[in-house]
């Protein structure tokens, strides 16, 4: 009954959306499911193309088209792509001449997918789909023609234009055009893709707010595990780039609280199983990988005071990395001769923000101009 109920779903679905393919190697229903699938397809939401593709074959397994569907979105990659051993189970003798011209310029090899595209669009002058497969990316302009060609399945070719303008394809960068754009794709189509488009192009001119309640729409469609949350997740990091700093300021001020008082389980949570911690002391001797030994282990020195300050964080483009830098200064008592020695270094310590929370990777010391760090050791 449940599946009953989504198929009829994706066919009232299907039946508002225009068609990719009228004639096809499927029947009525199917032919509705499976056009929708192209729909998903040529906007990108390849998941929910498989879905419907499977749905269209739970009406008619023989449904070619859903086949194709399923080829199409799955990788042309020789070594571990699927799309060549789909393609070889699909008896093409049962495709419609619509369908056998897609099957051929997905068999097609890359040298010979160009000539047979143009070839299969002079044959099928009237077919949405042979013309947006002849689309490119690195013509933006190719979109353009399409949409006017084919204005009732222009939303992905909406939303690709949209791309063209924010980035200077059609001269200069047009903000607003590329915002109609891609809201005219969200229109024609009740996807996911469009909104992740609009939040990469708010993102692009530094309003994450926006970038981000607009992604949170895109995830809103199918939140477990949805693609799109990689960028909600980045867009939340950049609207909380203050906050963030100021952890990682903490945590580093932390865990050198806890390296001077040799106290491993304090200094322990900033530590990661997969992560090797590497640092450099500031008698420049050469990097070592630091480990709780490191961390419990009697030293030739007592530290009398110890503070970090002009403390910043930088962080990598994906808000994935960061790193510190700090100045240090103190004093410490060497315990052979009681001679208490002036410290002040500069350092710099890098982080990696993991499942678990930020743990640090890599930290450096040098000693400031003039200055001193820690004594060499023999």
């Amino acid at each position: 009954m449940k599946k009953s109920v989504l198929i009829l779903f994706i066919c009232a679905t299907a039946i508002a959306n225009a068609q990719w393919i009228d004639n096809m190697s499927c029947n009525k229903n199917a032919k509705l499911i499976a056009n929708q699938a192209i729909e998903y397809a040529v906007n990108l939401e390849y998941m929910s193309a498989f879905g419907a593709a499977n749905s269209a074959l739970l009406l008619d397994e023989n449904c070619g088209c859903a086949k194709l569907v399923l080829a199409f979105i799955s990788s042309p990659n020789a070594e571990w792509g699927s799309r060549a051993k789909k393609l070889k189970e699909i008896n093409i003798s049962k495709l419609t001449s619509e369908e056998k011209a897609w099957y051929d310029i997905m068999a097609a090899s890359n040298d010979e997918k160009m000539t047979v595209q143009a070839t299969l669009q002079n044959q099928f002058p009237n077919s949405p789909l042979i013309h947006y497969l002849a689309t490119t990316p690195k013509d933006i302009a190719t979109f353009k023609v399409f949409a006017d060609k084919f204005p009732k399945q222009a939303s992905s070719a909406y939303n690709m234009i949209s791309y063209g303008y924010m980035n200077g394809a059609f001269g200069e960068k047009n903000a607003a055009e590329a915002m109609k754009y891609v809201k005219m794709s969200q229109e024609m189509h009740d996807g996911p893709n469009a909104y992740d488009s609009m939040g990469e192009h708010y993102a692009s001119l530094g309003d994450y707010e926006n970038a981000l309640n607009i992604q949170l729409k895109a995830v809103d469609y199918g939140v477990f595990a949805s693609p799109y949350g990689v960028n909600a997740k980045l867009y939340l990091a950049k609207n909380s780039k203050e906050e963030i700093s100021k952890t990682l300021i903490e945590n580093q001020n932390s865990m050198q609280d806890a390296i001077l008082k040799g106290d491993y389980e304090s200094y322990k949570k900033f530590e990661h199983p997969e992560i090797i911690y590497t640092t450099g002391d500031s008698n420049l001797s050469p990097f070592y990988v630091y480990t709780k030994e490191n961390v419990i282990k009697k030293t030739q020195i007592t530290w009398d005071s110890f503070e970090l300050s002009n403390m910043k964080a930088y962080f990598s483009p994906d808000m994935k990395t960061a790193v510190l830098n700090f100045e240090a200064d103190g004093a410490y008592t060497m315990i052979n001769s009681g001679t208490t020695i002036p410290y002040a270094t500069r350092g710099s310590s890098t982080w990696v923000n993991t499942d678990d929370g930020w743990k640090v990777l890599h930290t450096s010391y040098a000693p400031r101009k003039g200055k001193i760090g820690i004594p060499g050791i023999d």
